[in-house]
């Protein structure tokens, strides 16, 4: 497929940008703004309101599959029964995310369990993934995105044929691990992942395979993804390492208290699901620092309350 792209998004996100230095960046004013900019075919203002959809800002049914529609407007792409078609004067910046509806629809993320998308639907998966790759090496070539390596990375280890067309001599693995050191989080959590693994199961030189483990989830941590966060608090706390299937491992000689605390902090500075879990651990490790603080054991358990009932149900035991 021939992916082109003709400059016209300058504009349109100049545009959007406007709304932005008038209103801010997420403010309901702003998302207000930037929805009446997309109904007008804004490509920029297109893409930011498919974001909304997609990342659950706005509250509705089938939010990934309202999304997928905008991501083709915004980026000029029409779908039909053997391929797609790219007029030229979309945005780039919606390349990515056509490109990961297209490897991940009703297998895995967040689009595991979506609603049917005819459009993604009527194609084959060989053609989606040859699909996901053309959009994939589009958005690396105009936007430099990590997000893309690593979506590379994922393309060609479901298709191990299509590395014919990448640059010679660069694997799947080679992608991942530039998307990790690009500061991608999910490939340097997927990273330290098969690293808990190979450890678990007693791999040769260990102490190599640690280090990795520990180098890709503190890049993640560092950017306050809570999952890696956490996990590494856990390794710095009791030394632990949980392979995918659930069997751990300790390495005491790891132990660093301090450095455990540090990053259960980091895991809450932007919660999610998980972080719930690592206000558990500084109520469970950390039991002193609330001793003489009340309200502050309260407001962290209503966060995990909030964050994730089941983890709430096993605070409550301490």
């Amino acid at each position: 497929m021939n992916i082109t792209c003709s400059g016209s998004y300058v504009k349109d996100q100049e545009t959007l940008n406007a709304i932005f230095d008038k209103y801010g960046y997420t403010s309901p004013s702003a998302e207000r703004e930037l929805i009446c900019l997309a109904h007008t075919g804004n490509t920029a203002a297109l893409k930011s309101y498919a974001d909304l959809l997609f990342y659950h800002k706005i509250n509705c049914r089938d939010n990934y599959k309202k999304a997928f529609p905008l991501y083709l407007q915004a980026a000029d792409v029409t779908f039909y029964d053997n391929g797609a078609h790219c007029g030229g004067n979309g945005t780039p910046h919606a390349y990515f995310s056509i490109g990961y509806y297209l490897t991940n629809y009703k297998c895995e993320s967040v689009l595991k369990n979506c609603s049917t998308i005819d459009e993604i639907e009527k194609l084959p998966k060989e053609t989606r993934l040859q699909l996901a790759l053309d959009f994939a090496l589009a958005s690396l070539d105009y936007c430099e995105s990590p997000a893309a390596i690593n979506l590379i990375g994922r393309i060609v280890s479901e298709d191990p044929s299509l590395v014919s067309r990448l640059e010679s001599g660069k694997n799947a693995k080679d992608y991942f691990e530039e998307a990790a050191e690009g500061g991608y989080v999910y490939a340097c959590n997927n990273l330290a992942a098969k690293e808990a693994d190979l450890i678990v199961n007693g791999v040769d030189d260990i102490d190599s395979h640690i280090n990795s483990f520990i180098h890709y989830l503190t890049i993640s941590a560092d950017r306050l993804e809570p999952y890696a966060a956490n996990r590494l608090g856990l390794f710095y706390m009791i030394g632990e390492i949980r392979s995918s299937d659930g069997r751990t491992a300790v390495f005491r000689d790891y132990i660093n208290i301090s450095f455990a605390k540090k990053y259960f902090q980091k895991a809450i500075v932007y919660p999610d699901s998980n972080s719930a879990w690592a206000y558990f651990n500084l109520i469970k490790y950390f039991h002193k620092d609330y001793d003489t603080n009340i309200d502050l054991l309260n407001e962290h358990m209503e966060c995990i309350k909030e964050l994730n009932p089941q983890v709430y149900d096993v605070a409550i035991e301490l």
